[in-house]
């Protein structure tokens, strides 16, 4: 019973992981409503230094 238990676990995390936080929107304080992978390349976009 324990490695079906541990299976089980793996399988939920990996899919949270990859599936759900794909597609999940949650409310950005500055850019809305955006899934998690919008809002890192948003903010990899704004992280360029100002000349």
């Amino acid at each position: 019973m324990r490695k079906s238990h541990e299976a089980a676990q793996v399988d939920v995390f990996r899919f949270i992981e990859t599936e759900y936080n794909r597609i999940r929107l949650r409310k950005h304080p500055v850019y809305g409503y955006v899934t998690p992978s919008e809002t890192r390349a948003l903010t990899t976009q704004d992280l360029t230094p100002a000349a």
